[in-house]
């Protein structure tokens, strides 16, 4: 017998965990919801809305009559789909070739289901059993059960696992991946070695259908997909149905989650176990020793493990399973963790915290449910977004898989390598999968003739859950094996049961590679410190090296053998000059000449070198790239630590002159905000810390380069010392910090140095011209000064106003008003902050007002951007511009398109293929234009069917005579209001605003809102929902329209 389905809606709500669990007490059903930031995504019944509304809970509903509606969405979906190549998830496996979509929607039918189980034990009886029976339904359905190993119908007393769907009436994906992963592991059992060993080794158990009546029953009312039933179908007297998820026996009708009321759809029954599904269920679970299980339910896109029955209660196993969920979560990026902790829901009754909970009659089972689909998919996604989902999900069986035995993957370092010795070693790394503690043997074997010996086997009996271990196995070739012969090795690793084994192939060189002794070349240093210096030079195939070095002048040289190429030579003294040499050496002894010397300086010793430490921690988005002071001119990439020691790099600095700096940032991306300090140890004891050692700041910005002036105090002292200059995002540095974006960099500057003390400013800039004109922008450009030393800079002057500071001869100027006279001049500017004289005096007249318009069209998309396209037509009917549809835009999204209009009016042509708008049926979508510069509303809307005309005038023309109607909805009416129903505004439509005012009254008669129509958008902040009217009134007439509001 039928009955007719209570109505379910797809709803959004705003809510904390604190209300969330005030409202699960009260009896509103929040299993499977998606809950994120406060937000809640959930599919409920009618009864739960109003539990909703008693509560005070502000609720919007996104799609009414779910079980009505769903078909016909999913269909434009499938269809959207389609046309969206981008949607389409690269899959982590190719769908089975017997996987196939059933006539429910997509989805199976029961018997649907039931004959893919019995084909795939007609194509595979090797590895599937014939279904059986684990016990019978309320109804008297069967619950069937089958077996994949590689003996299906022998007990090996095998490592076994469970999967399992349909615990729920109305979550049919978890079905539909079952079987797609069935058919997975049978179709590739031969192909693919992984597949093989694990089917081979464990036993895995499907039930496909726990709840075969409430399944059929949706099939029955629903015969397209959709329907909403979710227990089974106890006849309670009345009301139908045990929630089967909330009848298992570990704290059954523990408070919350739980219902006692027969018509709720979390009722746990009279009794634990008091349905005969779940009494089948736990008879069978207690006959296996099942490892762990998947619990296949819908939606949200999570992976839940217990406990499920109390808030803020973890098992002594959390540990475990959040490494389990992070391991199977790699993927797809599901959320996990507990009831709680996902979803912000308790439940007693479950079969997670059961199969988990109960360790009496059975082992323990690491039992989790995985929340199949997002909150767009909801309870039944559409057809296109089974298989995609299928595959979002393989990665958790393969991986429950790996776990349920004792599994560990051992994977050479090089399985194709290549020698020229005739020994070697093969290095491997083990990562353990298996739940299980086991003893793991690595081993080496061969059938080549050329093996001499293969090392001993390696033992590894404590790495942890999904930890790993690496190690080598060594191997002797004959000493008569040809050159180029390729040697197969195998790599086992055995558990004590069974092993897995990768192949490695050996390659012998022996005499490919000959090593010819010549002089290394490229000998160069850098980073030379005041003790230190790095020396490199290019290789010499097949070669070693010896380096020696000595001070200048000197006899006695210090050597090391050196095996790369590069060697960083410490203990050297400050300010003092060394010359270094380098030679190879092949293995049978023979070596070439040393290279010609190479010298290098040391840096000042005076100067301490144990300064604090500071650093950018990431310079992936951000990096110093160029120091401008005196004759440092250092241009860098970044370096990988946030640190680069250039204290190589000086520059002399005299005292009582001031000297400009100038840092270039960049960017690998976007612009951020970037503060800088510089310091300089004026008193060269090793910090920054005293006063006046930090030289100059700028706050953050996106200004580039930046640049500033400091003099060096006649209390310095004299000789070289340290500069600091750091880069720190979005805020001005300090000296000894590590930031987490950013840079620093470290100089040498010489106090007093001999180059010290210019005074002689640079040449005036000549030729200052301007270029592109425009109403509010212009381009300066002038000839480039002189100077004894370098100009660094130019300073521009708009009047009287420095402008800022740039390094090339030209200059964008911006935020100038039309047809406006200006008045500009340039000076420049060294290093040592000399100003020149100014340029020549620039005069220029910006443009004048435009002859053409622009106007900004904002659309913000219902849920079918595809569908959406507009077009912009002249007064004769010309289109001029035109847009959409917008198939790659994603749903629900704003887009701002700019364009330019003739002075004139148009008519602007909004249309949607479906014939359904863009505003309310799927989403809320609504567009506006308006006059860039004024920002008056030129024509706005979004409700309609398929098409919405508006005319618009842009400069000093009128509609006055224009040949098309405003709008045809005006027909019959002088005004129109939109949205209906609305939210935040009302949009009024009416042929002439002047004298015009409006009344917005509520249901008691009291005046809300009133005022003059001086525009056409009247704002409805802080208004509460409910029914309204809003009354237009001019000289001669009155006309009130009926306003809800949401």
């Amino acid at each position: 017998m039928l009955h007719a389905q209570e109505k379910y809606y797809r709803v959004i709500f705003d809510t904390d965990k604190e209300q969330l669990e005030s409202l699960q007490a009260k009896g509103l059903e929040v299993d499977h919801f998606h809950y994120e930031n406060g937000k809640v995504i959930a599919e409920i019944s009618q009864s739960d809305l109003k539990l909703l509304r008693k509560n005070n809970v502000k609720y919007k509903i996104k799609i009414r009559n779910l079980s009505k509606r769903i078909p016909k969405i999913n269909k434009r979906i499938d269809r959207k789909n389609a046309r969206k190549a981008k949607n389409s998830i690269q899959q982590q496996v190719p769908s089975p070739s017997n996987f196939s979509l059933g006539s429910m929607g997509g989805f199976h039918t029961h018997d649907e289901a039931i004959a893919a189980l019995d084909k795939m034990r007609q194509l595979y009886p090797q590895l599937i059993t014939a279904k059986s029976s684990i016990g019978t339904t309320v109804q008297g359905r069967s619950i069937y059960m089958v077996k994949i190993s590689d003996n299906a119908d022998t007990d090996e007393n095998e490592d076994e696992m469970l999967y399992t769907s349909i615990h729920h009436a109305r979550e049919p994906i978890g079905l539909s991946q079952n079987l797609f992963y069935m058919w997975y592991l049978l179709e590739n059992y031969n192909s693919d070695p992984e597949i093989k060993i694990l089917v081979d080794n464990t036993e895995l158990y499907f039930i496909p259908i726990i709840n075969p009546d409430g399944y059929i029953h949706n099939q029955q009312t629903n015969p397209n997909g959709g329907g909403y039933w979710r227990k089974n179908r106890r006849n309670n007297g009345g009301s139908y149905g045990v929630d089967l998820n909330r009848n298992y026996g570990y704290q059954w009708a523990a408070p919350g989650g739980s219902s006692s009321t027969p018509s709720s759809d979390s009722y746990h029954g009279t009794s634990k176990f008091s349905e005969p599904e779940t009494q089948a269920m736990r008879d069978f679970t207690n006959q296996h020793n099942f490892v762990a299980a998947l619990n296949y339910h819908s939606f949200s896109n999570l992976l839940i493990h217990p406990w499920g029955y109390k808030a803020n209660t973890f098992t002594p196993d959390q540990s475990t399973f959040v490494k389990i969920c992070t391991y199977m979560t790699e993927e797809n990026s599901y959320t996990y963790g507990t009831p709680n902790q996902t979803v912000g829901y308790t439940a007693g009754g479950s079969s997670d915290d059961w199969m988990y909970g109960e360790q009496s009659s059975k082992p323990k089972v690491f039992a989790m449910t995985p929340e199949v689909g997002s909150s767009n998919d909801g309870f039944w996604p559409a057809s296109s977004r089974i298989i995609p989902l299928c595959n979002e999900v393989y990665p958790f069986n393969i991986k429950i898989m790996r776990m349920a035995t004792k599994y560990a993957k051992v994977t050479p370092d090089n399985a194709n390598q290549t020698i020229t010795n005739t020994s070697g070693t093969v290095g491997y790394s083990i990562k353990r999968f298996s739940l299980k503690q086991a003893n793991w043997t690595v081993s080496l074997s061969s059938n080549s003739s050329h093996i001499s010996s293969l090392g001993q086997p390696k033992q590894y009996g404590s790495i942890e859950l999904l930890g790993t271990a690496n190690g080598a196995i060594d191997f002797q070739l004959k000493s008569t094996t040809p050159t180029g012969t390729q040697i197969p090795i195998t790599l086992t690793i055995n558990n004590g049961t069974w092993e897995y084994t990768t192949d490695v192939t050996i390659t012998y060189n022996g005499d490919s590679t000959s090593c010819t002794a010549t002089v290394p070349t490229g000998i160069s240093s850098s980073a030379v410190g005041s003790n230190t210096a790095t020396i490199g030079w290019t290789a010499v195939a097949s070669a070693t090296y010896d380096l020696r070095y000595r001070q200048t002048g000197t006899n006695n040289w210090t050597t090391s053998a050196e095996n790369g190429t590069s060697k960083v030579i410490s203990g050297l003294n400050p300010s003092t000059t060394y010359e270094v040499q380098v030679r190879s050496k092949c293995a049978d002894g023979t070596t070439s000449n040393y290279s010609a010397s190479v010298n290098f300086t040391t840096t000042d010793g005076g100067n301490p070198t144990n300064y604090c430490a500071s650093n950018g921690q990431s310079v992936a988005d951000e990096y110093i790239s160029n120091v401008k002071l005196g004759t440092i001119d250092k241009t860098s990439t970044g370096a990988s630590g946030g640190y680069s020691d250039f204290t190589a790099e000086s520059t002399n600095l005299s005292k009582g002159n001031p000297n400009t700096i100038t840092i270039t940032p960049t960017w690998t991306g976007t612009k951020y905000n970037e503060g800088y300090s510089v310091w300089i140890d004026y008193n060269q004891d090793g910090d920054f810390a005293d006063t006046g050692e930090q030289v100059w700041t700028n706050a953050a910005s996106q200004t580039t380069p930046v640049s500033g002036s400091f003099t060096v105090p006649s209390s310095a002292k004299d000789g070289s010392t340290r500069m600091r200059v750091s880069m720190r995002y979005n805020t001005i540095p300090g000296p000894c910090e590590s930031f987490n974006y950013g840079e620093v960099e470290d100089y040498t500057v010489v106090i007093g140095g001999s180059t010290g003390g210019d005074t002689q400013a640079p040449s005036a800039p000549t030729g200052l011209a301007a270029s592109n004109v425009a109403q509010t922008t212009l381009t300066l450009s002038w000839n480039a000064a002189t100077d004894n030393v370098g100009v660094t800079g130019y300073d521009v002057y708009q009047g009287s106003t420095n402008l800022g500071s740039v390094t090339a001869t030209t200059r964008n100027i911006t935020g100038l008003t039309a047809n406006t006279a200006y008045q500009f001049t340039v000076k420049a500017k060294d290093a040592a902050g000399n100003e020149s004289a100014a340029s020549n005096t620039l005069n220029v007249t910006t443009a004048g007002a435009p002859a053409t318009y622009d106007v900004k069209l904002r659309i913000t998309f219902d849920n079918y951007p595809e569908e959406t396209s507009w077009e912009i037509k002249d007064s004769n009917n010309q289109v001029v511009h035109s847009g959409g549809t917008y198939p790659y835009q994603p749903d629900g999204s704003t887009l701002n398109i700019t364009k330019t209009l003739d002075a004139g009016c148009y008519t602007l042509v909004f249309k949607d293929s479906y014939g359904d708008g863009i505003c309310c049926s799927y989403g809320n979508g609504s567009y506006e234009l308006t006059n860039s510069d004024s920002g008056a509303v030129l024509a706005s809307g979004g409700s309609f069917t398929s098409e919405d005309t508006k005319n618009f005038c842009v400069g000093n023309a009128t509609l006055h005579n224009f040949n098309t109607d405003v709008k045809t909805d005006l027909e019959g009416s002088d005004i129109v209001i939109h949205p209906i129903p609305a939210e935040d505004f009302i949009i009024i439509k009416m042929n002439n605003f002047n004298g015009s005012t409006y009344r917005i009254v509520n249901k008691a008669g009291q005046t809300v809102r009133h005022g003059k129509m001086s525009a056409n958008k009247i704002e409805l902040n802080n208004l509460p929902s409910g029914m309204y009217y809003v009354s237009v009134k001019s000289d001669t007439k009155t006309i009130t329209k009926k306003l809800i509001l949401k």
